[in-house]
């Protein structure tokens, strides 16, 4: 019935076929044409592109595997010397991964043959890359229960824990647990395992890093750490600014800052000014904006604080609101903003936009942001509980409150309007 309207083309049993050569031949040119058409210096930072072309492509016939291109544009690629050309697998069989079940909690063998739960990390229950199995309504699990058996068998004398645990993220598991390691009057829990306990660990060093600055300033200084200046470092800002807006100093740790957006804006409420104060009976008086912090600040920084972790600190220079310690950045801000895709999936990243001064010089890329005060978190200092950044941060903010302590606010007298 072709040739009639509206009639449409049954696709369900279209089927086509690849031949993976040809196929490699044709992604290897689109890569290069994206790097030669996208790249943000039409010069191709000096290199003959065409040259290129040749070199690497002399190569393509050899591709035995999509993942001898990927290399191929790795290398292609490194010719630029740019931050953020990155090289996106293409379409090549991979195994299933069948994630095993975590509790969020350390698990330690017990000299009865069980395993006993020496800790349970605090989640954010609320949303579910947080949540701490443990800790969730409905389960009565305590530091220093013991395991006794997960899905009916018992884990005395297994040789890891998490043998019973394979197959089971995200699952609901029965774990039979007790206070004592014996099944004599032991409970049964039903706990909804997770895949992943990265963030519950991020939430406790984060936890951890502000209760040492707590405990160091005597409550006078505040700690927030950006894990990135995307979503999630946006979030935790300001789900710490401003209960510690009115604290008298601050830290703020960019280390491992893993870039995402510019981070203007969040230099902004770091840079935001008081514009006025409003005096109230019997209370202490409001401001304007409500939450502005003016006092000390100092950045912690080091060679993973990357991208938008790179530009952070250097706003934060440019803007005159303290010093950065810590050791120099990663040194990449040439930026993206996504290009297409090849035929099967995968991708080359073609950084579009780069960073220069206000005084038109190139500056941060390939280089990074130097410290004003270097500080390396020696690994043998770490691993026994310091954090050498942190401590000097605290030492250095706690000088400069001696210096200049905050002065008390004052409210006028109010007018004698009797006349």
């Amino acid at each position: 019935k072709g040739g009639q309207s509206g009639t449409k083309l049954a696709l369900t049993r279209l089927e086509t076929k690849i031949v993976p050569r040809e196929e490699w031949a044709q992604i290897f040119t689109d890569g290069w044409r994206l790097l030669r058409d996208w790249f943000y210096d039409p010069k191709m930072h000096g290199l003959d592109w065409n040259l290129m072309r040749e070199r690497y492509g002399a190569l393509v016939p050899h591709v035995a595997h999509r993942a001898d291109l990927d290399f191929i544009f790795g290398e292609l690629g490194g010719e630029l010397n740019a931050g953020h050309v990155y090289v996106g697998w293409g379409d090549f069989p991979k195994p299933k991964r069948r994630d095993g079940g975590l509790l969020g909690a350390e698990i330690a063998a017990d000299p009865s043959g069980y395993f006993r739960i020496a800790r349970i990390f605090p989640g954010e229950n609320w949303h579910e890359g947080f949540r701490s199995p443990l800790t969730e309504p409905g389960v009565t699990v305590n530091r220093g229960d013991y395991i006794l058996a997960i899905d009916g068998t018992s884990t005395k004398g297994v040789d890891n824990v998490y043998r019973l645990l394979e197959n089971k993220g995200g699952q609901v598991v029965t774990l039979l647990v007790n206070g004592r390691p014996d099944p004599a009057g032991a409970r049964q829990e039903n706990v909804r395992t997770i895949t992943r306990e990265t963030n519950l660990r991020y939430l406790d060093w984060v936890s951890s890093r502000r209760e040492m600055v707590d405990k160091a300033s005597n409550g006078r200084i505040g700690y927030i750490h950006l894990p990135n200046t995307a979503v999630e470092g946006n979030r935790e800002l300001f789900k710490h600014f401003y209960p510690q807006a009115g604290k008298e100093a601050l830290i703020i740790d960019d280390r491992y800052n893993g870039g995402g957006f510019i981070p203007d804006r969040m230099i902004e409420l770091l840079d935001r000014p008081v514009l006025s104060y409003w005096a109230r009976r019997g209370v202490q008086p409001d401001q304007t904006p409500g939450f502005a912090h003016q006092g000390p600040k100092v950045v912690l920084m080091n060679g993973y604080s990357a991208s938008g972790g790179d530009a952070f600190p250097y706003f934060f220079r440019k803007r005159s609101l303290g010093k950065l310690i810590g050791t120099r950045t990663w040194g990449g801000l040439i930026g993206l903003s996504g290009n297409p895709a090849f035929v099967d999936g995968g991708e080359i990243n073609v950084p579009e936009f780069r960073f220069f001064d206000t005084e038109g010089m190139w500056a941060v890329e390939n280089y990074g942001v130097e410290p004003d005060i270097e500080v390396v978190d020696l690994p043998e200092l770490v691993i026994r509980g310091g954090d050498p950044s942190l401590e000097k941060a605290v030492e250095v903010l706690l000088e400069e409150l001696a210096k200049t302590p905050r002065k008390p606010l004052v409210i006028p007298v109010p007018p004698d309007e009797s006349r």
